[in-house]
């Protein structure tokens, strides 16, 4: 393998992937990112990004050529022992005939494309062999360098061209001492220009410098070609303007939905449910694409809404995409269990469900739809944020229910929209039916030039949906009260607590026994939780009984609801849901003063404050809304402003140290506190969640897994309801083993888990 001999074939993957042929995929990619390049480079100020791009992809994984870790490729006995081809990766790109400003930036991004530069400072900066030798790529030419344009000229087309003809290498056998120089050269260059020097205050934010972003954007684009062209995906689909002939069916737009479709300006859009936001959001964002196309996240708060817009989206837009491909994604904690119900699941379609699951969370559609966490974790320096962050890039950001966060997210939210805007160019589109003027004023002082949108005077006295009913009493005897007057009429229940829903549902059941009727709450498995929120939009329900988990985005349309009190503003939601499309006389809405939750899921005073307000009104109309929602928040509770305040603060100061080619655990950990939830499997399923992990089906052993807060889960154990168990399986030969937190509490499917009641299964022990 030395000498004048041309190189022979050379793989990249175990699957038999060539090297030639894994960076024509990478290529693919780039060449498929043709805008989101032209973003990059204008925020980075680097003219020639494109051009550093290509370098890198070409010799990326040049390292590989090592003959140790070629036969480590090809299963044979080797000396490769666990080194990484990044570090001789890097020895390639010395052949280039470039400014060091821009040889240096192109070995760190090789160099980081895979491992942070922690871990190679950990396992690599003290190392005194690196390996026996190298069979290194040169020019045959010994006694030139290459100049990219020597390289440009052969890209014609893709594939991009035949290495071992075209750019005619010959094998040349390099020092190691060579090698750590180049290795350590890179690294120490990186250690000895720390965060600090590359970001600095400007009107009152942390802006990163151009090199700043030029780290960050050339090596979450490299990270991006060699994903997405190692996962096999061939091109990246792109919104067309035919995907949003939908919105020509709509005869006679409201004045808010044509404001909104003839701008393109940041927008915030206060308007009812039932008034037509999406179609507002989708021609805002048709108006975009025009401009700029570039990729879209539509963010929800809740996994139920979210899989509703995945659905709506997917036949709004998909009907009419101009070619064969999907274009609207999704991603949130769940997604197996929404894509196994999605279509009816079997072990024979597994794989090509799972494949879809992995397009999903790689994002890689033009439309994402997710949690807001999706994106607030980039800026927590997870593993890979170099790749979110790149991607966000002149995003288009559609923020649905923002009201629905919690203080400290929405803290968050306002950071990051700050940043987004202000300096990846992100253009962002809110939607609200409730939010306090106060917080209106907060997101008008975060958005420069905000345009506000609201539904006119006139629609919002005309839409008169409700007749407010308050009763000082428990919710059960005012179902049973007004037993009478579900007659022909689709009812809603909705309680602040599981345990008060299920209490309605089974006494609706013994009332009605052969009427439709569904409860929804985050108590079942994934499995059954879907067919309840099928159930939901089935008009044949009667009754449809749940917490607030039915209260956001659901587009479902009752004729009656009685409901706990809670605060003003997730009443409205609630009422959302009854009388939606306002093509009915006012419907009524009883509402009980003794309520569950108070002090444990909502604030007392909060839900005080919305007693007295709403007791003035006896028809709901929604030009009464906004003044509603100002007498209950009228201005910060002295503990939120702190909270708001510190919360952006601090996470103001997190972002001034994140750094691209380094990790940030603690960052991490901080992020991943968020989630406090702990899976559990009711005990009914313990053998059939057993059996589908002996048979590898993980996708239908997840449908039987309930995901429940840790509180609850500690007070579980503690009271003897949760035992530990494990599954034993086979996997490529070697015997893993599961751990799986089983629970002895009553399962029903109609009803959930039901923490009061014990399962008693025959065939399990339990110690």
């Amino acid at each position: 393998m030395a000498g004048n001999k041309l190189i022979p074939m050379i793989l990249a993957k175990k699957d038999g992937t060539t090297l030639e042929e894994h960076i024509d995929d990478c290529l693919r990619i780039l060449f498929s990112l043709n805008e989101k390049i032209s973003i990059l480079e204008d925020i980075s100020e680097l003219s020639n990004f494109r051009e550093l791009l290509i370098l890198a992809i070409l010799f990326h994984d040049f390292g590989k050529i090592h003959h140790e870790f070629q036969k480590l490729l090809r299963n044979e006995d080797n000396n490769w022992h666990s080194q990484r081809h990044e570090i001789f990766s890097v020895m390639f790109s010395n052949k280039l005939d470039l400014p060091d400003e821009f040889l240096i930036l192109i070995k760190k991004i090789i160099l980081a494309h895979h491992k942070s530069f922690d871990y190679f400072k950990q396992h690599y900066m003290s190392k005194e062999e690196l390996t026996s030798e190298l069979f290194y790529i040169q020019n045959q030419n010994n006694s030139k360098n290459f100049h990219p344009k020597d390289i440009f000229a052969t890209i014609k087309q893709i594939p991009l061209c035949d290495i071992n003809k075209t750019l005619n290498f010959i094998i040349k056998k390099i020092t190691e001492n060579k090698i750590k120089i180049n290795f350590k050269k890179v690294i120490i260059d990186e250690i000895n220009n720390p965060i600090e020097e590359i970001v600095f205050k400007k009107e009152g934010l942390i802006f990163k410098s151009k090199i700043y972003f030029q780290n960050l954007f050339l090596l979450g684009t490299l990270k991006i070609c060699d994903h997405y062209g190692s996962a096999g995906i061939k091109y990246l689909p792109i919104l067309n303007i035919k995907h949003f002939q939908f919105l020509n069916k709509i005869n006679e737009p409201y004045n808010h939905q044509m404001e909104s479709w003839n701008t393109t300006n940041n927008t915030i859009l206060i308007a009812p449910t039932g008034s037509g936001k999406t179609e507002c959001a989708l021609g805002w964002l048709k108006n975009q694409i025009l401009e700029q196309n570039s990729q879209v996240y539509y963010i929800l708060p809740f996994t139920a809404s979210i899989n509703a817009m995945h659905k709506r989206l997917t036949n709004d837009l998909e009907n009419n995409k101009p070619e064969d491909a999907e274009i609207v994604g999704i991603n949130h904690g769940k997604l197996t269990q929404y894509l196994a119900n999605l279509e009816e699941y079997s072990s024979e379609n597994y794989t090509k469900l799972y494949k879809k699951k992995d397009l999903y969370k790689k994002l890689v559609h033009p439309i994402k739809i997710v949690t807001p966490f999706q994106i607030l974790k980039f800026f927590f320096g997870i593993k890979g944020f170099e790749m979110g962050l790149t991607n966000l890039a002149g995003a288009k950001l559609i923020f649905d229910e923002i009201h629905a966060y919690d203080i400290i997210t929405y803290a968050q939210i306002n950071v990051i929209l700050e940043n987004l805007i202000k300096f990846f160019k992100c253009k962002v589109f809110i939607m609200t039916a409730t939010m306090p003027t106060f917080l209106l004023n907060e997101l008008a002082a975060t958005i420069p030039k905000l345009k506000i949108i609201k539904t006119e005077d006139i629609f919002n006295q005309k839409l008169k949906r409700h007749i407010i009913k308050i009763y000082d009493d428990n919710i059960m005897n005012i179902i049973e009260a007004n037993i009478s007057k579900f007659k022909n009429k689709r009812v809603m229940i909705v309680t602040n607590t599981i345990k008060k829903s299920q209490e309605c549902f089974n006494y609706i059941k013994s009332k009605f026994p052969s009427e439709k009727t569904c409860l929804i709450h985050s108590r079942f498995t994934g499995k059954d939780r879907m067919k309840n929120e099928a159930k939901a939009y089935d008009f044949n329900t009667k009754f449809l009984i749940g917490t607030q988990a039915i209260e956001v985005s659901l587009d479902i349309d009752y004729d009656m609801m009685i409901t706990e009190i809670a605060p003003i503003d997730a009443l409205l939601q609630r009422f959302g849901r009854v009388n939606r499309k306002a093509n009915k006389p006012p419907c009524e809405v009883f509402i009980c003063e003794q309520s569950s939750g108070i002090n444990t899921i909502y604030e007392k005073e909060l839900c005080d404050k919305t007693l007295e307000v709403l007791k003035k009104v006896d028809i709901l109309n929604e030009a009464m809304i906004q003044n509603l929602v100002d007498e209950v928040y009228n201005e910060w509770n002295e503990k939120d402003k702190i909270i708001f305040s510190d919360i952006k603060k601090l996470f103001e100061n997190s972002l001034n140290s994140l750094n691209p080619f380094f990790e940030h655990k603690d960052k991490e950990e901080d992020f991943y506190s968020k989630f406090d939830n702990i899976n559990i499997l009711p005990a009914k399923f313990y053998n059939d969640y057993k059996q589908a992990f002996e048979r590898l089906d993980f996708i239908k052993a997840d449908n039987y897994i309930i995901s429940i807060g840790s509180k609850l889960f500690h007070s579980l154990k503690i009271n003897n309801k949760i035992e530990i168990k494990e599954c034993i399986y086979t996997k490529n030969d070697q015997l893993k083993s599961e751990k799986i937190f089983v629970c002895k509490c009553k399962y029903d499917n109609e009803v959930g888990l039901l923490l009061d009641e014990h399962e008693e299964i025959s065939g399990i022990s339990f110690l």
